[in-house]
C-alpha cells in the first residue's frame, strides 16, 4: 500500500509540475499570437494607406492630363475661330472690291454682293454656335 500511495504522490507531483511548466511556457504563446495579430492589422492598415496614396497619385496624374486635354481643345477652338474670322474678312474684302469696281455697271450687282455678305454672316453664326 505504501508503494501505491508513493506512486500516486509521485504521479500527482509530476502532473502538477507538467501543468505549471505548460502554463508558464505556453502562456506566452497566446500573448505572442495577440501581438502578431496586432502587427498584421497595423501592417494591413499601413499597406491600405500606401495603396490609397498610390491611387490618389494616379488619379491626380489623370486629372492633370484631363485638364491639359481640355486646355488644348480650347486653344484649338480659339485658333479655328480666328481663322474663320480671317477668312470671313478676306472674303468680305474680296467681295467688296469687285462690287465697288463694278458699281458703275449697275445696282443689281451690289444687291447680289450684299446678299453674299448676309449669307457669309449667317454661316459664321452657324460656325460660332458649333
Amino acid at each position: 500500500m505504501r508503494a501505491r500511495s508513493i506512486m500516486k504522490l509521485i504521479f500527482v507531483s509530476v502532473m502538477v509540475l507538467v501543468l505549471t511548466s505548460c502554463s508558464i511556457f505556453g502562456g506566452g504563446s497566446d500573448k505572442k499570437k495577440e501581438e502578431e495579430k496586432k502587427d498584421s492589422k497595423s501592417k494591413a492598415s499601413s499597406t491600405k494607406k500606401e495603396d490609397n496614396s498610390v491611387i490618389n497619385q494616379e488619379l491626380k496624374k489623370q486629372y492633370e492630363m484631363y485638364n491639359e486635354i481640355i486646355q488644348h481643345k480650347v486653344k484649338q477652338e480659339n485658333k479655328l475661330m480666328k481663322q474663320s474670322e480671317e477668312r470671313y474678312k478676306k472674303l468680305k474684302e474680296e467681295s467688296e472690291k469687285p462690287a465697288q469696281s463694278k458699281s458703275e455697271g449697275g445696282a443689281g450687282k451690289k444687291d447680289k454682293s450684299s446678299s453674299d455678305q448676309s449669307d457669309s454672316e449667317s454661316s459664321k453664326k452657324d460656325d460660332g454656335n458649333q
